[in-house]
């Protein structure tokens, strides 16, 4: 089967040998091996934990209601206001995640993250260049001598 995207990722040296090893045994490429993983990992996904549809998001499950003490109350609409989400909203967030094994990340610290990897992408491509430029026999900052 022929496929139209791409996926890549870096693995570890022990884990690209045994992947090698593993397409020479069945004598096909590194790429179908993973191409197999994947389409396995998919079916499993969709037949042990169904994943929402975006038709059915607006639905709503039957309503669950807890005792809490009151301490654990106060700590609880804390932690959902610093993420500025109801607190029932913030409880359901976390036993979704609980139970689906997925890392939960409110909206709002999403937004804010993605401005700061961004930085970190220019921070990392700027010293690339200085790097580069030192490898071809460029100066550096730190070797002038200021007077």
């Amino acid at each position: 089967m022929a496929g139209n995207a791409f996926v890549r990722c870096r693995v570890s040296s022990e884990t690209k040998a045994l992947l090698q090893s593993i397409a020479a045994h069945e004598r096909v490429t590194e790429s179908s091996v993973v191409r197999q993983l994947l389409d396995t990992l998919a079916r499993t996904v969709e037949t042990e934990s169904p994943i929402r549809k975006p038709d059915d998001a607006g639905l709503r499950a039957e309503r669950l209601s807890i005792r809490l003490a009151p301490d654990d109350r106060l700590l609880l609409s804390e932690r959902a206001s610093a993420r500025g989400m109801p607190s029932a909203t913030y409880v359901a967030v976390l036993v979704r995640s609980h139970l689906h094994r997925l890392t939960p990340l409110p909206v709002a610290e999403l937004d804010a993250l993605k401005p700061s990897i961004a930085e970190l992408g220019a921070v990392g491509r700027n010293l690339n260049q200085i790097a580069r430029a030192l490898n071809a026999g460029g100066r550096s900052v730190a070797t002038v001598k200021w007077v």
